[in-house]
């Protein structure tokens, strides 16, 4: 655990020293930002309307009109980016031609995975802390409710960790950085869509097709919902690619 760690803070300190880490993060707040702000000006809107015509008045919720809609939006924004940042990973270190040595060190597979995945999940967390902010200024207006803001940051984080470790895996099959970001956001996007598909396929293989959605999983988060099938959907996911990236670098150290 201790040599991940170290493994991770290397990695982390090689992360922050980017200006493509900075430039990600820059994008990714602005873009969260305007969504937000534009959640923020329709719940404005739709609570001037129920002032002027209050028979109409129906039940809504800043988590309903704000939070939720953002959550999506933010997820979205995700799927385009995560690529972005993960394509690095080990196909930098191939085609910087530091693999081998990185390959020599008395590390394992394991710690070796483990680091970039921890460093890339702590570079989410401060990233999505950022975001957060907006949703907290709700408080000094219309005070939203704490723990379905929470569950939903909680699935947003979950699903970007997953997103991660699909990236990972997938930059340890190429030394092409371009390669590796197409490759994850065309396998991140079929898993998105599966859910508005589902209703095209077989009645029999639709269960399936639902379940393996990525955006399925994430719905519920975005309503407060915090289901067992959704955390373990989201861990299984990025524990099976963990695992799948840890044989890929056994194979080349083997093959090596």
């Amino acid at each position: 655990m201790r040599t991940s760690l170290l493994a991770a803070r290397k990695d982390l300190i090689i992360l922050f020293r980017s200006p493509l880490a900075y430039i990600l993060m820059a994008c990714y707040l602005f873009i969260a930002g305007y969504f937000f702000a534009s959640g923020v000006g329709y719940l404005q809107l739709v609570s001037i309307q129920l002032m002027q015509m209050p028979q109409t008045a129906g039940g809504f919720s800043p988590q309903e009109l704000v939070v939720g809609p953002f959550l999506q939006n933010a997820g979205v924004i995700l799927l385009f980016f995560l690529p972005m940042l993960t394509m690095r990973g080990f196909s930098e270190e191939k085609r910087m031609g530091t693999f081998e040595l990185l390959m020599s060190y008395p590390l394992s597979e394991a710690t070796l995975v483990g680091g970039k995945l921890l460093s890339l999940a702590l570079f989410l967390a401060v990233m999505l802390l950022f975001s957060a902010l907006g949703p907290a200024l709700l408080y000094f207006f219309v005070a939203p409710e704490t723990a379905p803001l929470l569950a939903g940051y909680l699935g947003l984080f979950l699903m970007a960790v997953s997103f991660g470790s699909l990236g990972l895996f997938l930059s340890t099959l190429t030394e092409n950085q371009v390669v590796s970001a197409v490759l994850s956001f065309a396998s991140l996007l079929v898993l998105w869509l599966l859910a508005w598909i589902k209703d095209i396929v077989p009645a029999a293989l639709q269960p399936l097709v639902e379940g393996l959605s990525l955006l399925s999983h994430f719905e519920p988060f975005t309503k407060g919902v915090l289901a067992v099938a959704d955390l373990t959907y989201y861990l299984a996911f990025t524990a099976a690619f963990f695992w799948l990236s840890v044989l890929s670098l056994e194979n080349q150290r083997w093959r090596a």
